[in-house]
């Protein structure tokens, strides 16, 4: 008789920014014009601050990527299939199909979106030694999709990953474009719309959550964002 793990719904995913977004998608010019402003009585020092704060919340809450950045997603283990599971010893007996059933094709999802491209994946052994894994060669990597995925190509194996914590470090790249001119008008709108009530609303205690539905920036998000389970 043979034994297999229990299937998990959740996984430990590790997560943090390498590369922070060279730019804003706005400009401190852009919020000025908006606000009917000038650069005395707003400067551009305070007006990029708000235009950071307002695209930061923004991404946090979506899992968007607005400008090119890097991230690093740390796994404890390589997703398993999700009906059958890793089999711990023994033989199981099944169709070959089965090999080929979507159901048992599992793919690693980026937590920022849209994915631009993956820059290298390391796995670790128990001492900590690492090994560079051959993206091309082992994974299609899907950047159409969002949040966009990795996928163990046909005929391949899962890389050996063997530390008990963050075993296996995917960097990968995020992001629309590397210029405010790539990011979607809607979204430049949204941040413009969250940085002007934040500066409308200064002093009062106000922060993002409190404007984000009133400003109008909620519902211009709302066509690029991805419902989480």
């Amino acid at each position: 008789m043979s034994l297999r793990a229990p299937i998990k719904y959740s996984q430990y995913r590790g997560h943090k920014r390498l590369t922070a977004p060279a730019e804003e998608p706005v400009t401190a010019a852009e919020l000025q014009a908006f606000l009917r402003e000038t650069s005395t009585g707003l400067p551009d020092s305070e007006a990029n601050a708000f235009i950071a704060q307002a695209r930061e919340w923004i991404e946090d809450q979506t899992g968007l990527a607005m400008i090119t950045q890097s991230w690093t997603l740390a796994l404890d283990e390589w997703p398993a299939p999700l009906q059958t599971g890793p089999w711990w010893s023994g033989v199981r007996d099944g169709v070959i199909g089965e090999l080929k059933s979507k159901s048992n094709i599992a793919s690693v999802y980026f937590p920022r979106y849209p994915l631009a491209s993956i820059t290298s994946v390391t796995t670790y052994a128990e001492n900590s030694d690492s090994t560079s894994v051959a993206v091309a060669n082992t994974f299609d990597v899907d950047v159409f999709q969002k949040p966009g995925r990795m996928t163990l190509r046909s005929g391949q194996t899962w890389p050996i990953a063997m530390r008990s914590n963050n075993a296996v470090e995917i960097v990968y790249v995020a992001g629309y474009g590397s210029t405010g001119s790539d990011v979607p008008a809607p979204l430049k709108r949204a941040v413009m719309q969250l940085a002007a009530a934040l500066y409308t609303n200064r002093g009062d205690g106000c922060g993002c959550g409190d404007v984000y539905l009133s400003s109008g920036a909620a519902g211009l998000v709302s066509s690029y964002s991805v419902a989480r389970i």
